[in-house]
């Protein structure tokens, strides 16, 4: 498994000029509102659930991302895949399909479901092809930023950071406690312009610093 990861994650890297950008949001909000949630409903949705809602969300509304390149022709994705890369023995990557029509109750048991079959070796090999899209979440590892190499055929992927604490002033100089997070969006540049990749993640921030527009 070693070796087939060696080979696709060094064939993406030659193959695919990228450019990373960063993004710092705001995510007092939201963990405050999946607290909130989780202790009124009973259930233990995680923050990576909400992220993979509202990427998926994202992606729904800016399909321009959802791109592939073979040869000299470019192909326009139809669904809303998501990879999950997943780091265990080996880079296994399970798909959420069709995520944009998921809600947030079956993403997080599939999601689930999907994580713990990857690491006891028990998917199926149509469960881990087809993605359009690819998300490496780090922040439990507490990666404050991180530069992740794309999935082929996918023309981008999204790193997910720690969640930390910091200190912000507001206009009247008062000081509050607040939670940050940093995306990584890596995308190949063929694809994908700056500026389109930048609405995308302005378009996740949106949602992840207002929660209750991720389950609309």
């Amino acid at each position: 498994m070693r070796k087939v990861v060696a080979e696709r994650m060094t064939k993406s890297a030659q193959e695919i000029p990228v450019v990373t950008q960063n993004v710092k949001i705001d995510v007092t909000d939201l963990m405050a509102f999946r607290k909130k949630v989780n202790n009124e409903l009973g259930v233990k949705y995680s923050l990576n659930d909400y992220i993979l809602k509202a990427t998926a969300k994202a992606l729904r509304n800016n399909r321009h991302i959802l791109v592939s390149i073979d040869g000299d022709k470019i192909i326009k994705r139809a669904h809303v895949n998501i990879g999950m890369a997943a780091l265990d023995d080996g880079l296994i990557v399970p798909v959420l399909k069709d995520a944009d029509k998921m809600g947030l109750d079956e993403i997080s048991r599939t999601a689930k479901d999907l994580a713990e079959r990857a690491r006891t070796n028990k998917l199926g090999m149509d469960e881990y092809k087809g993605s359009t899209f690819s998300i490496s979440n780090l922040g439990m590892f507490g990666v404050e930023t991180f530069d992740p190499i794309i999935n082929q055929p996918d023309s981008g992927i999204l790193g997910v950071c720690a969640v930390q604490d910091e200190l912000v002033m507001d206009e009247e100089g008062n000081i509050s406690k607040r939670q940050f997070m940093r995306i990584s969006f890596t995308f190949d540049h063929r694809l994908i312009d700056g500026a389109t990749a930048a609405k995308f993640e302005l378009a996740i921030r949106e949602l992840l610093e207002n929660p209750m527009q991720i389950l609309l």
